[in-house]
């Protein structure tokens, strides 16, 4: 059976291939012991985030206005 191979990770091998063998042991090391005891990732409730964005007073226009004279772009914009 063919393993399809993603370009992430032949990307991390073409860096690691030619490290020497104790330091890919000890990589092997840290990556089983990752698997065997992940970091539980702590849930964040969308409550943290009520009210973050101010109402300004602004309409719709104007917020967009404001927008579009904030934003940089390194190429011009071309208007349709």
């Amino acid at each position: 059976m063919a393993t399809t191979v993603s370009q992430n990770v032949l990307n991390h091998w073409n860096t690691l291939k030619y490290l020497d063998n104790n330091t890919k042991l000890d990589i092997i090391a840290m990556l089983t012991q990752s698997l065997k005891h992940p970091e539980k990732r702590k849930k964040i409730s969308a409550k943290k985030f009520y009210g973050i964005w101010g109402d300004d007073g602004l309409t719709t226009e104007e917020f967009i206005d404001e927008l579009k004279k904030e934003r940089k772009f390194r190429q011009d914009i071309v208007e349709l």
